[in-house]
């Protein structure tokens, strides 16, 4: 992908000039961005896959009084299609529908870190699931039917409290400053914060909502710590030591915790903290480490003269030192690693490049493809 070239999907802007005029900043609307837009998924593809417990699936329906109820899938049986207001929404899709995962990788001019996956909303007519913000960027395109938005920004079209009766986080109060009708095609950016509500105008209405992971500082650190603590090894010798106390005195204060044990454990972090590529490699394992209902199918070993393709499921990132996929690290230089690094970029090895590996480098990918997290192409 050019990043630098103008581009129907973000309206005439280059990914580089949406980068610094719109993302984490303010919202896009694009008309037409993808024309000619087919669903990922038919009307029986949906209910299939919310029947299926390897997707992650939920039933939202509005009901008469300001009520709302949520179901979380496995869904056996959906409402009638003809019954309003009720909403099924399908996480990951990318993952099991592979033009779900085409139109998801539209968008890799964002890193693969922050990139998290493609959810399916479908509604019956008047089917939504409340005035709500999140704390991400997303980019909601319009697949099939017309869903009217309503926008507005938290700190003044809404306060940003939520309702406490309702299973949903729908805000308890909303004062739109724009709304929109998006028809198939059509594609809204919203940056974090920014409050929305989209009601299906027809049924079949369906929205492919392309997602972004943001960590929050407390729950990547203590994930990092726990990784960075796990990696000690115990078999070489002055890696790891339990704490010892011989010049121990006696004491009057038994609750008081020891001043040695504090500065014990603050060498303990510290140690793990600052040990070579330590938090370089605990952070790319975290980043790619695939979600919990991901399962691979095992495979055979690449053949010879056949490119290799990403699994959809895959996740594969790389920094200066580390080739990571699926949570697995590896060191790699040289040829191999410029070669490893074109796969995670590009998702896809020509055979003449996967001739170009090292017999180590190309013994890895005969075993990636094993594990099933590479495919033949």
């Amino acid at each position: 992908m050019d990043i630098t070239q103008p581009t129907e999907l973000l309206g005439g802007l280059s990914p580089e000039q949406f980068m610094k005029r719109h993302w984490q900043k303010k919202p896009l609307l694009v008309r037409q961005a993808l024309p000619g837009i087919t669903a990922p998924v038919d009307r029986a593809t949906v209910a299939q896959l919310a029947a299926s417990d390897e997707v992650e699936s939920r039933l939202v329906t509005q009901q008469p009084g300001g009520r709302w109820s949520l179901r979380q899938g496995p869904i056996a049986k959906l409402p009638a299609w003809s019954k309003p207001q009720w909403t099924v929404l399908l996480q990951g899709l990318d993952l099991h529908v592979p033009a779900a995962h085409e139109l998801l990788s539209r968008f890799r001019f964002v890193p693969e870190a922050r990139l998290d996956d493609l959810m399916l909303s479908y509604a019956s007519e008047g089917g939504g699931v409340g005035p709500h913000f999140d704390s991400y960027d997303v980019f909601l395109i319009q697949v099939s039917g017309r869903r009217h938005w309503h926008i507005g920004r938290r700190g003044v079209a809404t306060s940003g409290e939520l309702r406490g009766d309702v299973p949903l986080k729908v805000l308890a109060d909303f004062t739109p400053e724009q709304d929109f009708i998006l028809e198939p095609g059509d594609m809204l950016y919203l940056p974090p914060g920014w409050a929305h509500d989209g009601v299906a105008v027809d049924g079949d209405c369906m929205t492919a909502s392309v997602g972004f992971r943001s960590p929050w500082r407390a729950e990547l650190a203590n994930e990092l710590l726990v990784r960075l603590t796990d990696e000690g090894d115990e078999s070489t010798a002055g890696s790891d030591r339990m704490y010892v106390d011989p010049l121990q005195e006696a004491t009057s204060a038994p609750g008081l915790i020891p001043e040695q044990l504090l500065a014990f454990a603050r060498e303990a972090v510290l140690k793990a903290v600052h040990d070579p590529l330590a938090l370089e490699r605990a952070l790319g394992e975290a980043l790619t480490e695939p979600k919990p209902r991901v399962f691979f199918e095992p495979g055979d070993a690449l053949p010879e003269g056949l490119n290799a393709r990403l699994d959809a499921r895959t996740r594969m990132m790389y920094d200066a030192a580390h080739i990571f996929i699926n949570g697995a690290a590896f060191r790699a230089g040289g040829r191999d690693a410029t070669l490893m690094k074109r796969l995670a970029d590009q998702r896809r090895l020509l055979a003449a490049d996967v001739a170009r590996l090292s017999e180590g480098a190309r013994d890895l990918l005969d075993q990636w493809t094993e594990d099933g997290w590479v495919q033949p192409d």
